[in-house]
């Protein structure tokens, strides 16, 4: 009985992966940048950001439109005040338009770091799913070889049922990827506002690569110091401050002395802003890094036990065609060899993921 539902359930894997594979056929490949795309373009937020650009876009544009006008009247007026409403005001909606600028790009990199996540535990289960396929087809023969053994009294009961619990466990896994793949499918075309339900043809991996290399920690602090949206804001708003204190100072107002105070304190208070936004960017870039690193030191590790599971596996078949060892030894280096495949890739996804973060940390960042 037991070989007949073992039979029946093989037969039921092969029809409904020839179906899938069928369905898939008739649809589009995925990669990485065409997931980011896809995700930034039908994104709530991102389309938030935009309008309040556009609305300062405008007012920028038709400010600074009245105040080149309003020059015209300067020979006319003996206004210091006109004269600093022309420099100032253009300034201010320059700095603000440029900040919700800044601010388009963090969340269309945090967009695009989700869309990067999304794609890789794809790309993760997909790999494993394969993997166990692969695994679970060579086991399922192993099987039906040891049943065979079995009948002409080559292997005992106990051996028979080592043989059969290694292919169910293997066909547990296999299910187990299949339900992963499937939910971070749905996760991710969630993600890009598609049918949750859509399948790809091909997904494609081959521009996800590591680097073998990083930068030391002070390069990429020094980088992300000097392009991160949060410390070109506050530079800007710096600068705005003490344009305005310039201006207002030679226009000696009647309180001179308050009017004195509260600008420098302003100024202060900016400057120290500034300060802290350095900090917290040189924090951040330093937490990434030892992800980073951690992440490549996995890399390395799992790149090794994988070409040692290689060679076990290479040295295992020698030794069964010797007669040396059994199939069911042989099996469970195999299982091994499988499990340190994808766990090699896993970690060589993760890295290269890492190093996306830490490129994109170094930018404008991708931390709203």
């Amino acid at each position: 009985m037991k070989k007949v539902i073992a039979s029946i359930a093989l037969v039921t894997l092969v029809l409904a992966s020839t179906t899938q594979v069928a369905f898939a056929a008739a649809e589009e490949s995925l990669n990485i940048e065409k997931a980011a795309i896809k995700a930034v373009e039908n994104s709530q937020p991102l389309k938030t950001v935009n309008q309040q650009a556009e609305v300062i876009q405008k007012n920028y544009v038709s400010v600074k439109g009245q105040m080149n006008q309003t020059k015209y009247l300067l020979p006319y007026s003996n206004s210091y005040s006109l004269v600093k409403a022309i420099i100032l005001y253009p300034l201010q909606l320059k700095s603000a338009l440029e900040q919700v600028n800044n601010t388009q790009v963090v969340v269309t990199n945090a967009i695009r770091m989700g869309a990067y996540s999304g794609y890789i535990e794809l790309l993760k289960a997909d790999y494993a799913l394969n993997t166990q396929s692969e695994l679970m087809n060579s086991l399922y023969e192993d099987y039906k070889k040891a049943r065979l053994q079995k009948e002409q009294s080559m292997l005992t009961d106990a051996q028979l049922r080592l043989a059969e619990i290694a292919y169910e466990q293997t066909r547990y896994n296999y299910l187990n990827a299949q339900n992963s793949k499937d939910s971070a499918k749905m996760a991710l075309n969630n993600m890009m506002k598609e049918d949750i339900a859509k399948q790809y043809a091909v997904l494609q991996d081959n521009n996800i690569k590591p680097s073998a290399q990083v930068r030391a920690l002070d390069d990429y602090v020094q980088q992300a110091r000097t392009n991160r949206a949060e410390v070109l804001n506050a530079q800007s708003t710096l600068d705005i401050l003490e344009e305005q204190y310039r201006l207002g100072i030679a226009e000696i107002p009647t309180d001179y002395e308050f009017y004195k105070q509260q600008q420098e304190y302003e100024i202060a208070k900016a400057g120290n802003d500034l300060e802290l936004a350095r900090i917290s960017v040189q924090q951040n870039v330093t937490d990434l890094y030892a992800g980073l690193e951690s992440s490549m030191k996995k890399m390395e590790a799992m790149s090794y036990l994988a070409d040692q599971a290689e060679q076990n596996y290479q040295a295992a078949q020698i030794r069964y065609e010797n007669s040396e060892i059994t199939f069911i030894e042989l099996n469970k280096i195999k299982v091994a060899k499988a499990q340190a495949d994808i766990n090699l890739k896993n970690a060589e996804l993760d890295a290269w993921l890492m190093q996306a973060m830490m490129e994109s940390a170094c930018g404008a960042g991708f931390q709203p």
